[in-house]
């Protein structure tokens, strides 16, 4: 094989590849921006809340769901129609801070991840406090 030969079949190849393997589609498409609306950043939450989230389209994509995460982990289904929303019963989280995060994924399977939102969990009405047998409410 000459050196022209090897040229040619190189750069075929290479052509070739390309085809097979384009670039990531969802770039060449857009994107998805989220952003969570409800609960605020710093909130205090207790009870059922809402977790609410909004999805802005950026080309040609379109969404196929959004699953809310709290602290990493899922928190109920993924919501496959706008509004996108959760009710979320925070008697299941312990108290304290905890990070919401919600993740839209577009109808390539491709995700776009909001910021994490920053809330604490408190009991509902207070709390109540035994200290050597005696009940106090605050």
């Amino acid at each position: 094989m000459n050196s022209r030969t090897a040229f040619t079949y190189a750069a075929l190849t290479l052509l070739a590849w390309g085809a097979v393997v384009p670039r990531p589609a969802a770039a060449q498409l857009g994107s998805l921006v989220v952003n969570i609306t409800t609960p605020a950043n710093g909130a205090t939450v207790s009870g059922t809340t809402p977790v609410q989230a909004s999805v802005t389209i950026v080309g040609m994509l379109t969404v196929d769901s959004v699953q809310f995460k709290l602290d990493g982990a899922n928190l109920g289904a993924a919501d496959t129609s706008a509004p996108y929303a959760v009710s979320w019963n925070t008697t299941t989280a312990s108290n304290g801070s905890h990070t919401l995060t919600a993740t839209a994924t577009d109808n390539l399977g491709a995700p776009g991840t909001s910021g994490p939102v920053a809330i604490s969990v408190s009991p509902p009405g207070g709390s109540t406090v035994v200290f050597n047998g005696l009940n106090t409410s605050t």
